[in-house]
């Protein structure tokens, strides 16, 4: 009996699976000082406590550490857009354009809350910014209820930074254009099983694509539109404690 019990205190200290190489190194200097360790190729990062042992990593990493064919198993496909600053935003027409209306469908609002938002002054306001893997600045807005942080943090339950940090840390994907930046995330366990799928949509450019909310500086950015996890209504828990 003794020999048992030591057998399962045993088992309780090791974690099984193996977990990224990446997973304990010291964190990214941009990075907010917090218990997590962060990785030193971008934002992936693991997380304690409740959560278990979970990862978050944009999709260009998720492929980079555990191979396409895996990916893909999980239901990932990652596709960098090269020269996507050159495609015209006419040109796309694909599975991210209905997840975006979906998004916005889901979102409603009457013609008096549109305008309460279209008058307010806060909505330029830079909550944070990230960069991609090509240099690109994307900030995060308070917005309102149209777009930005106000529009995705409470509906989709998004509510951590570093959530959107992560899936901008890469290459844009496939639907990006030259205004339009589409990046993505992934939240996952040690053996690589993906329990949440994040898309981020950000406007690379001055004013929004309806032209309703603009920048004084023209060589500013928009930034963030919205953020979500496919397939749900709301993100999970879990990936805002990553």
């Amino acid at each position: 009996m003794k020999a048992k019990l030591a057998s399962f205190v045993l088992l309780g200290s090791v974690t099984l699976g193996a977990a990224p190489a990446y997973a304990d190194a010291s964190g990214v200097g941009d990075e907010p000082t917090t218990s997590v360790a962060t990785s030193p190729v971008g934002t992936s990062t693991e997380a304690g406590g409740d959560a278990g042992h979970l990862f978050l990593a944009s999709d260009e990493q998720y492929v980079q550490t555990f191979g396409a064919a895996k990916a893909a198993r999980q239901g990932l496909t990652y596709e960098a857009v090269v020269g996507s600053d050159s495609v015209a935003d006419s040109a796309v027409a694909d599975d991210t354009d209905k997840a975006i209306a979906a998004d916005s469908d889901a979102e409603g609002s009457d013609a008096a809350a549109a305008a309460d938002d279209a008058a307010s002054s806060h909505w330029s306001v830079v909550k944070f910014v990230a960069h991609d893997k090509d240099g690109r600045y994307i900030p995060t807005r308070q917005g309102n209820r149209s777009f930005g942080w106000t529009h995705f943090s409470g509906p989709h339950h998004i509510h951590s930074e570093k959530v959107i940090k992560a899936a901008v840390n890469e290459h844009p994907e496939r639907g990006s254009t030259k205004t339009r930046k589409v990046y993505g995330a992934v939240l996952y366990d040690t053996l690589g099983i993906v329990l949440a799928k994040v898309k981020v949509i950000a406007q690379y450019h001055w004013e929004t694509s309806d032209h309703r909310y603009k920048l004084a500086d023209h060589d500013d950015k928009i930034g963030v539109i919205t953020a979500f996890c496919q397939g749900v209504n709301k993100c999970p828990d879990a990936l805002n404690r990553v």
